[in-house]
């Protein structure tokens, strides 16, 4: 047997004992003997977030506060209590903590537990936090401290620190899929803090906000967007793209005191780069663009006359650059090229005066030296 007939070999005995081992389990079932069993009730970890056993991804900018919500996640689970006015089912939590240092953490822990009126000694025996930053995590060594104290929730913040994979490489991403698997067959809901890209929260789709291949978005049931307010620093807002439950409308929490506390008061409105770019505007005081126009048309007035040439206005583009450089030497922020090309277009007419040439396209000047035009 030459080592093709071997390996076909293999490959069929490897099918067969994958046969053997479905039926056996029952994994693969006729779908009328399926359907006529008895329906599982659902088993929400988190009401209607999250369901028991599920793949969650939490996922949002850097120094956004993911590791608070996480380990508020983590302890209220813990606990039983709700989350962010969410019930939970009580389970026990295994955290492992890759990325802030052991003593900040547990200030964070003591903070949320004296907010939630917390005694310390309820988490004895339900929360156990391993913290690993600046050590070597791996998916088995997480597993087996998981199941070691009994452990139904493992939540891993953040992935970069125990994957350590180039995120947009795809078959890196699938070996690491594969690396999680384990965690549902073990029955253990897992947990992940993820990084989404630099940018604007709100200029993605939640689904694409996990940073690297889309097969990292494709695996969680659950998608948990912590994600940066409109207008509010201290807000964040929480969305969510869930497989297993109907998807909720978005809501603001607040940061103001170092916790998340939910923000009934402040819209859900997140930060884009459009709504950015109009808050700067905005928040800019108004220049009166007039006197800006008049000097950039005076200063083409007087390079005609130098030239011994009649004057017939500034073309539209020329006119438009001028009016910028003068704001610039004026130490004033000037619009883009066509929001003052817009600002100067609506000027009163006992100001400037536009008149479309063919020859010279768009020229613009005050009233008085137009005139030529009427003629």
């Amino acid at each position: 047997m030459d080592a093709t007939d071997f390996e076909k070999t293999l490959a069929a005995d490897d099918a067969e004992a994958t046969v053997a081992i479905r039926k056996a389990t029952g994994a693969c079932v006729d779908a009328a003997d399926w359907l006529n069993a008895e329906d599982e009730p659902d088993n929400p970890l988190v009401e209607g977030f999250i369901e028991c056993g599920e793949v969650v991804a939490i996922v949002g900018q850097a120094k956004a506060g993911k590791s608070i919500l996480a380990l508020l996640l983590a302890v209220c689970i813990a606990l039983g209590l709700p989350f962010l006015g969410k019930q939970t089912t009580r389970r026990p939590v295994y955290l492992a903590n890759l990325e802030v240092s052991a003593k900040q953490y547990k200030k964070r822990l003591r903070r949320i537990c004296k907010a939630l009126g917390v005694n310390p000694e309820a988490l004895r025996g339900w929360l156990f936090i391993d913290n690993m930053r600046g050590e070597t995590a791996s998916w088995e060594a997480v597993l087996a401290m998981c199941q070691a104290h009994g452990c139904t929730v493992a939540i891993i913040d953040p992935f970069y620190q125990i994957a350590r994979i180039v995120e947009t490489d795809e078959q890196q991403c699938l070996d690491t899929v594969e690396q999680m698997k384990p965690f549902a067959k073990a029955g253990i809901t897992l947990g992940i803090v993820f990084h989404s890209p630099k940018g604007f929260s709100g200029d993605r789709q939640l689904i694409d906000m996990i940073s690297g291949s889309a097969i990292l978005a494709r695996f969680p049931e659950s998608i948990i967007g912590f994600l940066n307010h409109a207008t509010d620093k201290t807000a964040r807002v929480v969305d969510a793209v869930l497989r297993n439950y109907p998807p909720p409308e978005p809501f603001a929490v607040s940061l103001a005191n170092g916790l998340l506390e939910l923000a009934p008061d402040i819209s859900p409105e997140v930060a884009t780069a459009r709504n950015a770019y109009l808050r700067t505007r905005r928040d800019q005081p108004a220049v009166d663009i007039a006197p800006y126009v008049n000097a950039a048309i005076a200063e083409a007035r007087e390079d005609a006359k130098r030239c011994g040439v009649e004057f017939r206005g500034v073309k539209k583009g020329v006119l438009v650059d001028k009016v910028r450089n003068l704001m610039k030497a004026d130490n004033k922020t000037p619009p883009g090229r066509d929001a003052t090309a817009n600002l100067i277009e609506g000027l009163p007419p006992d100001k400037i005066t536009i008149t479309r040439k063919t020859a010279d396209g768009v020229l613009i000047g005050t009233t008085e030296d137009m005139k030529w035009y009427a003629k």
